[in-house]
């Protein structure tokens, strides 16, 4: 609620002033509500603008160097315009590394699955890993935004993975392998990002782990 002080006037005594806060300096707190889906093409522009000027700045400093402020002016769009689409800068970066698995194109396949797999993950989570300040951005902006209770589900590495191994119709036992291969995939990212490994152990760590769950069940 607004502060009323006063202002003295000249041979009038005082009159109410209003001292409004000042909102912009208060972090905001993301809503747990799904982006908003661009309608038109400008629309799907400014959204593609965000996640570029989001994918800039995180190659190139910490996430917590990064305000929404920042990513909505390198951008070249209003502030209200980036909480439109995507009610925090968490959002921005988790919809960053679905727009990089959804551009990711993979390995051509050899035939067998346990090896297309485990070739399709590794290549991915390479993909993910060039840039250090950025993939750990992505890594633990998608934790933050899936806690929330209505994070939406993204499909598309799940398709990718049934397709490279083959499987148009997928049984319940390969679609519980998919995603543990997912969800393994995810935590030794997160391992890395945070310090714990080495790329390189990570990326051995992504094959041995699509190997292992993927067995003989494609």
């Amino acid at each position: 609620m607004p502060q009323v002080g006063t202002v003295p006037l000249i041979g009038t005594g005082t009159r109410p002033r209003t001292r409004w806060p000042i909102l912009d300096t208060v972090p905001r707190i993301g809503e747990p509500r799904a982006p908003a889906r661009p309608a038109t093409d400008d629309q799907e522009s400014r959204r593609g603008a965000i996640l570029a000027a989001a994918s800039r700045l995180g190659a190139t400093k910490e996430i917590d160097r990064i305000g929404a402020q920042e990513i909505a002016a390198d951008a070249g769009v209003a502030l209200r315009t980036l909480y439109r689409y995507y009610p925090s800068k968490h959002h921005v970066f988790a919809a960053v590394l679905f727009e990089q698995v959804a551009r990711f194109r993979p390995p051509p396949p050899s035939g067998d699955p346990a090896d297309d797999i485990a070739a399709l993950m590794v290549a991915a989570c390479r993909n993910l890993l060039r840039h250090k300040h950025l993939a750990h951005a992505m890594i633990t902006s998608t934790q933050i935004v899936r806690a929330q209770a209505d994070a939406p589900d993204d499909p598309t590495l799940r398709e990718l993975i049934l397709k490279i191994a083959g499987v148009e119709q997928a049984t319940p036992e390969q679609l519980r392998r998919t995603r543990l291969v997912q969800q393994a995939a995810f935590g030794i990212l997160t391992w890395t990002v945070g310090g714990a490994l080495r790329p390189e152990d990570a990326l051995a760590d992504v094959e041995v782990a699509c190997r292992l769950l993927v067995g003989d069940v494609f």
